[in-house]
């Protein structure tokens, strides 16, 4: 993995610099994640200052000072937020590891979020880049033969986030033109898609709808549409 290191004026040679991960985190909603933070040169950071926050300095995710967590941080991550190990051979604080902990990840919790460390001599920050996804209940699709001999098929699915996309594929993998796509959002912020298509005798024996994210994550329905044309 290849990492940033980043070093502001006051970050002096004999001083610590803040390392985090370039790649963004990726977690489900409602996952528990790791953020990792540590300095360099590795040294004991349990007399620094360190603290994690998003848009305010003032409002941090976490704050630790004077050998223990304050009980000073934005509101939405109190009881969900610790200063955690990044890896199982990790020293912790006395090895200049501050990474945060974050349980039941929330939507609103995407975003950049600093990693600040804060020393007598030197200070450095550093932000890193949590990504939320979730991903959606497995599609359903519904049959609803026609006059004319095809068949209209509908496909159905909720709890998305991101934004997904839905692709509509036959038995031989050929992607099939949908008819329409409807998405909403809730309440939750979360997303709900509905798609159709009409397949007629000769197109598929077997039609697929799956709904995907962009990190490669998919849920896919399948229907056997020749056993439907046949009893109809």
């Amino acid at each position: 993995m290849v990492y940033y290191i980043g070093c502001v004026s006051l970050c002096l040679s004999e001083s610590f610099i803040v390392v985090v991960p370039r790649d963004q985190i990726v977690a489900h909603v409602g996952s528990t994640v790791t953020l990792p933070c540590w300095i360099s040169p590795p040294e004991n950071a349990e007399a620094l200052e360190i603290r994690w926050y998003r848009h305010e300095f003032s409002k941090p995710v976490l704050f630790y000072q004077h050998g223990k967590i304050q009980d000073v941080q934005e509101e939405s991550f109190r009881n969900r937020s610790s200063l955690t190990l990044r890896t199982d051979l990790s020293g912790g604080l006395k090895d200049g590891d501050v990474s945060l902990r974050l349980e039941k990840l929330r939507i609103q919790d995407e975003g950049s979020l600093h990693c600040y460390v804060s020393g007598e001599k030197s200070y450095d920050s550093r932000e890193v880049v949590l990504k939320v996804t979730a991903l959606g209940s497995a599609p359903v699709l519904f049959p609803q033969p026609l006059d004319d001999g095809r068949v209209n098929i509908s496909c159905k699915s909720s709890g998305w986030y991101p934004e997904p996309n839905i692709t509509w594929m036959s038995d031989e993998r050929t992607v099939l033109r949908p008819g329409g796509v409807s998405r909403s959002r809730g309440a939750d912020e979360m997303f709900s898609v509905h798609s159709w298509t009409t397949i007629s005798h000769s197109d598929a024996h077997l039609v697929s709808c799956s709904i995907s994210l962009k990190t490669g994550e998919f849920r896919e329905g399948r229907l056997n549409i020749q056993a439907i044309i046949s009893s109809g």
